[in-house]
């Protein structure tokens, strides 16, 4: 009685009621204002897309060319083809992509160069979250409307990063303040991008064996949970603050816990500009060489002393503010992660500095292969001090880095690339953590003319001399013995305080 019905009809209508449940279902999805993005296969497509094309380049790049003039243009070409892919991708995904980005464009010693400058520009644009959206994070956490806390509301945030915004607000007790408020799916989002990358990593690093960035997933993985609450980085600063309560310029906003959540951090709104901003030092007459000093002496005991270190030393979250009464105070921001190290690493490094100041060859030898360099220890000195090898072993707090010398490091530093990358991956990864710190004080230091003071290595000095004498005295049992370590650290201690005050009586700040 009934015809049979062919099975292409069959096909047909399948294929069209499934695209009609298709559009309808983007069509509401758009409606109740819900992000294509926010689903998971839709990220994880972009990605493996992304990272196929890539392989695929790379492969047919080194298929065609191995060596000379014409590979090193192509393989460069490559790179900027594939850093501008990761960009497309992270921009899109949003979130965890654009922090591992950075993460990358931080990586100046281990990525090419292209990499490097395509990528750096997720540290200042990274996509902004929608007011509406931000509203809903911070009546949801706080529960309560906006403005039962808040009388004033800047909806220009101060700033945008991977993970989250800030905004400038008013206290109902008339308190300004910023607020940190994480992007609304950042979250939700991090499980699933984190599961997907990894397998994307590893399936990178099967492909091209010379591939050495496993690490990085495995550190985005084991901290992004700890970024992620903001209740830790609360606590973080609290912790420093006291740390470094002695160090009267530092400045630590104060954290407003009755509206601070895992996701909403509440905390004393700091004027100051950026510490690499040399108009305001102009303007408002500031020692630069002051400032230099007392970063010194900041970073000195946070890798030194307490081995405790901020995880992102950029100067976006180092501000300088000149006070009402002419003191300068250094602001210290983003305290979401630090990194802890271990006595015996820290302990080693300020060694291997105590060495590379006498200088001691020998001695840099035996610390630096027992950091794990091996016979690289001459390289590893060099990407230290960002000096060249001549200059370490005629004494670095002896000699002034110069343009020629400064041009010598580019052009060794670019033949050098594998050598480079084969010592990164065998130091101990809080190495890169203090080498990117590094970077950060002698660019701040470039930036403002101050690169050439003879009392730089003073206060570096001092703390190596604490931090090899404090763990001495804590495992010595013999009372005559630690009497002796005492008295040897306080006598060193004391030649370097005269020392310093003699370059302060004959303003001998400068080589």
């Amino acid at each position: 009685m009934f015809r049979r019905i062919s099975r292409g009809f069959i096909r047909s209508v399948s294929c069209g009621l499934t695209l009609s449940a298709a559009g309808l279902s983007f069509y509401f999805l758009h409606q109740c204002d819900y992000d294509i993005s926010s689903i998971g296969l839709v990220r994880l497509a972009r990605a493996g897309i992304a990272v196929s094309k890539i392989i695929v380049d790379y492969k047919l790049t080194m298929r065609h060319y191995t060596e000379g003039d014409k590979y090193r243009k192509m393989i460069s070409n490559t790179h900027r083809r594939s850093a501008e892919r990761l960009l497309r991708l992270a921009c899109a995904n949003g979130g965890v992509y654009i922090k591992v980005g950075q993460h990358l464009a931080a990586l100046e010693y281990l990525v090419p160069a292209e990499y490097v400058e395509v990528l750096s520009v997720l540290h200042s644009k990274a996509p902004e979250s929608n007011m509406k959206d931000v509203k809903k994070v911070i009546e949801k956490d706080l529960n309560c409307k906006l403005e039962d806390v808040f009388v004033e509301f800047d909806e220009h945030p101060l700033g945008v990063a991977s993970l989250a915004q800030v905004y400038r607000a008013k206290l109902r007790d008339g308190q300004q303040v910023a607020v940190k408020v994480q992007h609304p799916r950042v979250k939700a989002h991090s499980i699933v991008d984190i599961a997907s990358m990894e397998v994307l990593t590893k399936a990178v690093a099967k492909i091209f064996p010379d591939f050495h960035l496993l690490w990085l997933m495995e550190e985005t993985k084991r901290n992004l949970p700890t970024e992620l609450d903001f209740t830790i980085e609360a606590s973080n600063a609290d912790r420093v603050r006291r740390m470094f309560s002695h160090l009267s310029f530092l400045k630590i906003p104060k954290i407003f816990y009755d509206y601070t959540t895992d996701r909403v951090l509440t905390m004393e709104y700091c004027e100051g500009a950026q510490v690499n901003d040399l108009n305001y030092f102009i303007k408002n007459n500031i020692d630069r060489h002051d400032v230099c000093k007392k970063l010194g002496t900041l970073y000195s005991e946070m890798i030194f002393v307490n081995g405790y270190i901020h995880c992102d030393p950029h100067p976006g979250n180092v501000l300088i503010n000149k006070k009402e009464d002419g003191n300068v105070s250094i602001v210290l921001l983003d305290h979401g992660l630090y990194l802890t190290l271990r006595d015996d690493f820290r302990v080693k490094y300020a060694k291997f500095w105590l060495a590379l100041l006498k200088p001691d060859q020998d001695e840099i030898k035996n610390i630096a292969q027992e950091m794990g360099v091996g016979d690289s220890y001459g390289l590893f000195a060099c990407m230290v001090t960002s000096r060249s090898w001549e200059a370490v072993t005629g004494g670095i707090s002896k000699s002034s880095v110069d343009e020629e010398e400064r041009n010598e490091i580019k052009a060794y530093a670019a033949s050098l690339i594998p050598q480079i990358s084969l010592v990164l991956h065998k130091m101990p990864r809080p190495m890169l953590l203090i080498l990117k710190t590094n970077d950060l004080l002698r660019s701040i230091e470039y930036r403002l003319g101050t690169q050439n003071r003879i009392d730089a290595f003073i206060q570096m000095s001092r703390c190596c001399i604490r931090s090899v004498n404090e763990l001495a005295l804590r495992n010595e049992r013999h009372f005559i013995q630690r009497i002796f370590l005492c008295l040897n650290m306080y006598w060193t201690l004391f030649k370097i305080f005269i020392y310093e005050k003699y370059l302060e009586f004959f303003n001998k700040g400068y080589m």
